[in-house]
């Protein structure tokens, strides 16, 4: 479970994601909370989404539906913030993780 707290970093954690799956491709909420449990970043899949559509509200992050699937790609906004070129209030990322490929 991730606290209130804690969201800032889940947002960077997941643009990372996307991130990794190279530009332009979608990414299903569901891949995208297994990669954070395999990081100890475990969050509920309410929470990824949360996350994911907060980032497209930023836009940091495209979202797509279809009936109860959710699926995200980077934007070239979202890259900058994982690149450290941009700053976006309420996106930070999580000093204790080594996510460098």
């Amino acid at each position: 479970m991730i606290l209130p707290a804690d969201l800032p970093y889940l947002r960077w954690v997941l643009l990372k994601l996307l991130a990794s799956q190279g530009g332009g491709y979608w990414a299903a909420d569901g891949s995208l909370a297994r990669g954070l449990d395999a990081i100890g970043f475990g969050a509920s899949m309410a929470q990824v989404r949360a996350g994911l559509f907060w980032l497209a509200d930023v836009n940091a992050a495209e979202i797509k539906t279809a009936g109860e699937n959710v699926s995200a790609r980077l934007t070239q906004a979202g890259l900058d913030v994982v690149e450290g070129r941009q700053l976006v209030p309420g996106i930070k990322k999580p000093l204790h993780l080594d996510l460098e490929e």
